[in-house]
C-alpha cells in the first residue's frame, strides 16, 4: 500500500476458537519476514493484517462491526500508541445486519461479500464505479465453468467443515478442495490452473489446490 506498507487479508468462515492467536501469528510472520539476518530494523514497514469473520467473536460483543487494533500505554491510561508499524483490523460480517440504510463506504464492500446481488450493492453500484467493476468482473468469473467449479468445491468444503466441525472434529478446507479437485483429470487440473494464474493466484497455492508441481505450472507459464 503506497509503497510503506504491507496488508494481508484474512477471510475465516468457522470459529475454532483460536482466532485472535491465529491473526496475531499471522501479523507478526508478515512484520518479521521483512528483513534478513544482519539487516536494519529500520527498514521494517507497516504491517495491517484485516480480519474478515462470517462470526461473531468472544469477547468482542460489545464492538461495532469494524474495531482497530494497536499497541497502547496501559498502566497510567494515557492511550499513548506506542507505534504505528502494528495494525490489526477485524470485520465480523454478522455484525452489519440491520445496518442496510447506514452510509458507510466499508458498509457497500461488505454488503458486496456477503451478498453481491443485494438491494443495497445494486442501489450502490449507480454511484461507486469500483463496485460496479467488481459485481461485473464476479458475474464474469460465475459464467465461467472451471471457476464455477472451483467455488462449488470450496462451498462444500466449508459446509463439510462447519459439519464436522459441530462435533468436535477439525479438518482443513484446503483439505477439503485439493480431495474434490484430485478426483478430475490432468487436463482439468491445467485449466483450472491457468484461470487462477490469470487471477494473479500464486503457484504454491495454484500447486496445493490442484495437486498439480509448481514445475508444471511454470510450463503453463511458458
Amino acid at each position: 500500500l503506497d509503497e510503506n506498507e504491507i496488508c494481508n487479508i484474512e477471510l475465516q468462515i468457522v470459529d475454532k476458537k483460536n482466532i485472535i492467536e491465529r491473526i496475531l501469528y499471522y501479523w507478526s510472520r508478515l512484520y518479521s519476514r521483512q528483513i534478513k539476518s544482519g539487516e536494519d530494523y529500520k527498514i521494517l514497514q507497516k504491517a495491517i493484517v484485516i480480519l474478515i469473520t462470517d462470526f461473531k467473536i468472544e469477547n468482542l460483543e460489545e464492538l461495532d462491526y469494524h474495531s482497530r487494533w494497536k499497541i497502547m500505554e496501559d498502566k497510567q491510561g494515557k492511550k499513548i500508541i506506542l507505534t504505528q508499524k502494528l495494525e490489526i483490523d477485524i470485520i465480523e460480517l454478522p455484525k452489519i445486519i440491520g445496518k442496510e440504510k447506514e452510509q458507510d463506504n466499508l458498509l457497500d464492500w461488505l454488503y458486496f461479500l456477503e451478498n453481491p446481488k443485494s438491494e443495497r450493492v445494486t442501489e450502490k453500484m449507480k454511484e461507486n464505479e469500483n463496485l460496479k467493476e467488481a459485481v461485473k468482473k464476479l458475474d464474469n468469473l460465475s459464467e465461467d465453468e472451471k471457476m464455477q467449479r472451483i467455488a462449488d468445491l470450496r462451498q462444500k468444503a466449508i459446509m463439510d467443515e462447519k459439519a464436522i466441525y459441530e462435533k468436535g472434529l477439525e479438518v482443513g478446507i484446503e483439505k477439503g478442495i485439493e480431495k474434490g479437485i484430485m478426483e478430475g483429470s490432468q487436463k482439468e487440473k491445467i485449466e483450472i490452473a491457468k484461470k487462477m494464474l490469470e487471477l494473479k493466484i500464486d503457484k504454491e497455492t495454484i500447486a496445493k489446490a490442484t495437486g498439480l508441481t509448481e514445475q508444471e505450472i511454470e510450463k503453463i507459464l511458458d
